[in-house]
């Protein structure tokens, strides 16, 4: 395997607001009912009412548009950004994206940061067309790492450690794995520590220090654009979810037999040990995928010919991006929380960017509401989708008062304490008052 030497750090940004779409609005209420029923019927723990876009949507039911306390997620996850290292910002998305993000720039200071939008593609609402897009717009260097990271994941604030980990330097592909066990250390003995529920479908084992994690897809990915080819990054994209992974691997070594033979001593490996290592952890499982970290990392870095590293985090809010109305509600219920502990400020007590999405809460929003149907009555727009997808419950009242039954769990208070704890120590670090 061959070494790099890349830029030690990443101050380059795609940042997509886009998302593919379902044919119609019949097929994806479908999908989503269909596969929440799945979960229901199989004793899931995190079921999903997936938020899918239409073609024939009158409104596009688009999840970076939701507002959560009021303000659309796409706000908080800008805010994030903004607050970064981060020097250059491409984002990608809708006429309505570029409208908020108009109102957000109108609002909010963009600290010496290159911003530039630009309109997805309706025709080609590919991954790799977006990342073609926000490339087009990068110049990106032949040693030099970007980040690309969707645009779901609100509460994602502490990204620095991404930005400048020392591996960047040496990989031209690093993923930060969702790891269970990392992230959630005590959810056996207490499960209401668990507080972002999801469904852990991958398995690695990680030799080094004789550990088993469940694992979930990554949400970010710095990746070196230079060192690959869109389809590549396009195939692997579209497997990450359903087990697929392997077969999309075998695709790719058919099409080069001399890195096919590269990857015989770790599929060995992989028929020969990882079943019976994984018994010493567990004698039944249940999983889709699963393999030693470093034979992974072996397996993709001769499959893709790059430098690759896995990389297992402890940071929830990695994991909490927001797919499903559940998803949703959790944020709704975190920002509520809050506010009814501190009143309209609750929002800067969970959230380093607080004080800049209240003002454009403040400032934007009456505007956007008149330019953006979602807007005008979201309460009603999203008790609505509770109905059509067969929720047995609405999470506002007639005056729009948030009602739902999930704003009081203790999984809630649990994310607020644990947010606020993230929260004070970034302001420590960056040298603010608490």
């Amino acid at each position: 395997m061959f070494s790099v030497q890349n830029k030690p750090i990443i101050d380059k940004c795609i940042l997509s607001f886009s998302h593919d779409q379902v044919s119609s609005r019949a097929a994806a209420n479908r999908m989503s009912i269909e596969k929440a029923q799945r979960e229901i019927t199989s004793g899931k723990k995190g079921i999903s009412h997936l938020i899918l876009r239409a073609r024939d949507d009158k409104i596009d039911q688009l999840k970076f548009l939701f507002p959560i306390h009021g303000i659309p997620i796409m706000c908080y996850v800008l805010g994030n950004l903004l607050q970064s290292s981060l020097r250059e910002i491409v984002v990608i998305g809708s006429a309505e994206v570029e409208k908020v993000f108009n109102r957000f720039l109108e609002v909010v200071e963009p600290r010496e940061k290159k911003i530039t939008f630009v309109r997805e593609d309706p025709d080609n609402l590919s991954l790799r067309q977006t990342m073609v897009l926000g490339g087009s717009k990068l110049m990106v260097e032949p040693n030099e790492l970007i980040l690309f990271q969707p645009g779901d994941l609100p509460f994602m604030y502490d990204i620095e450690k991404v930005l400048h980990d020392k591996d960047i330097q040496h990989f031209n592909l690093l993923l930060w794995l969702n790891s269970r066990q990392k992230m959630f250390p005590h959810y056996q003995e207490d499960p209401d520590s668990e507080f972002v529920q999801r469904n852990y479908h991958y398995r690695a084992i990680d030799e080094d220090i004789n550990e088993l994690h469940d694992m979930k897809e990554p949400n970010v990915y710095p990746i070196n654009l230079t060192a690959f080819k869109p389809d590549i990054i396009d195939e692997l994209h579209a497997s990450r979810k359903d087990g697929g992974i392997l077969q999309a691997a075998i695709k790719q070594a058919i099409k080069h037999p001399g890195r096919f033979l590269k990857l015989i001593p770790v599929i060995a490996k992989q028929i020969l040990r990882f079943e019976s290592d994984l018994k010493q952890f567990r004698k039944n499982d249940d999983y889709q995928f699963g393999m030693h970290v470093n034979n992974f990392n072996d397996g993709v870095s001769a499959l893709l010919d790059i430098t690759f590293k896995t990389k297992l985090h402890s940071d929830p809010s990695f994991v909490s991006d927001v797919d499903a109305l559940e998803d949703w509600e959790d944020f709704e219920s975190l920002t509520q929380y809050a506010f009814r502990l501190h009143g309209e400020d609750g929002l800067t007590y969970i959230h380093p960017f607080g004080n800049e999405l209240l003002r454009f809460k403040e400032l934007a929003m009456p505007k956007l509401k008149n330019e953006l149907p979602i807007y005008r009555d979201f309460p009603a727009y999203i008790n609505r989708i509770h109905q059509t997808l067969q929720m047995k419950y609405v999470p506002f009242d007639s005056q729009g008062k948030y009602i739902s039954p999930n704003a009081n769990n203790r999984k809630t208070e649990v994310a607020y304490r644990w947010y606020t704890q993230k929260c004070d120590a970034l302001k420590v670090q960056s040298g603010q008052e608490i």
